[in-house]
């Protein structure tokens, strides 16, 4: 499966990323910092296009 640009998925995991910032002044994705190495992870062609859910996150952080 492949994560073709969709700001709605995690570029990581291709679920859902539960982003708001599209429709909302304030998303939970502002008050986390994602550490430069799990942005890394992500595909170049994705980069910058989607928010790295809170899973992914959770998961990197905890390991």
């Amino acid at each position: 499966m492949t994560n073709t640009n969709n700001e709605a998925l995690c570029p990581l995991c291709h679920k859902e990323n539960g982003c708001m910032a599209g429709g909302l002044e304030r998303c939970w994705c502002h008050d986390v910092t994602v550490p430069q190495a799990l942005l890394d992870l992500v595909p170049e062609p994705l980069r910058n296009q989607a928010c790295i859910c809170r899973s992914c996150i959770e998961k990197f952080t905890s390991s």
